[in-house]
């Protein structure tokens, strides 16, 4: 499933999580801030959607996907991305609470505000305006 919206192109954000409601939930709190963002269930989607898109401007996974040939898991696709483009800003969401990635990890639920803070490093980085 793919789902994109036209907002500030400089700005998209992959979403990859097989809970299409929190997609949505997610979606609905980033447009209006002026983010596009683009939606995958699976990790083998995401990749192929990075591949064909990226990079992106913050990739966001689950940890867990119900199936996957290729990519397993958060961890596998970030380290796919990582070989494709190494300085790639992500983070994994999860439910765990002890769980360690080389990528920033939101525990959750989380408040928009967590991941906001994380989307702002990027537009810093950039000296662009976080809106």
């Amino acid at each position: 499933m793919n789902r994109q919206t036209s907002t500030v192109r400089n700005h998209r954000i992959l979403i990859v999580d097989d809970d299409d409601v929190l997609r949505r939930w997610l979606r609905n709190q980033l447009e209006p801030r002026g983010f596009e963002v683009w939606e995958e269930s699976q990790g083998d989607e995401a990749l192929s959607a990075y591949e064909r898109n990226g990079p992106w401007y913050f990739v966001l996974s689950d940890l867990y996907f119900y199936r996957g040939e290729k990519i397993k898991n958060g961890l596998g696709l970030v380290h796919a991305i990582t070989v494709i483009t190494p300085a790639q800003p992500m983070a994994i969401h999860t439910g765990e609470r002890d769980f360690q990635a080389p990528v920033p990890v939101l525990i959750k639920p989380y408040p928009i505000g967590r991941l906001l803070r994380l989307l702002r490093e990027p537009l810093q980085s950039l000296a662009l305006p976080f809106g």
